[in-house]
């Protein structure tokens, strides 16, 4: 991103990170990887928090989701991706969690306040 290539121009350190961050944040890309692209290009970083039970964020979101009731498809869809894709978040997060179905990963997710609040549809 930092060189010039024939269809743009070269981008500032800082504008390329802001897209890379972007890409994290619309689930492109994984977001330690981009911390440690960043890193070792010199610039800052943003701090990791520390999840429960070692979930990723996508793992998180992927819960949440789950635990408001959402199919696989849903959840895909909503996500933007397949949804093979997010059956292989749904296994990692029961495997991280020890749980084996979807009742006890809502359980977990209530326990650790990962739901939020609930607004009912149309308001």
């Amino acid at each position: 991103m930092l060189e010039p290539r024939p269809y743009r121009p070269a981008l500032s350190a800082d504008t390329a990170a802001g897209r890379l961050r972007d890409d994290v944040r619309a689930g492109r890309l994984d977001g330690d990887a981009v911390n440690a692209v960043l890193r070792a290009a010199g610039l800052r970083t943003q701090v990791r928090r520390e999840q429960p039970a070692g979930l990723t964020s996508r793992e998180l979101e992927v819960l949440a989701l789950l635990a408001r009731g959402q199919t696989n498809k849903q959840i895909a869809r909503e996500l933007g991706v397949a949804p093979k894709t997010v059956s292989n978040h749904v296994e990692h997060v029961y495997t991280k969690l020890g749980v084996g179905s979807r009742a006890a990963a809502t359980l977990f997710a209530a326990r650790h306040g990962l739901l939020g609040g609930f607004e009912a549809d149309g308001q």
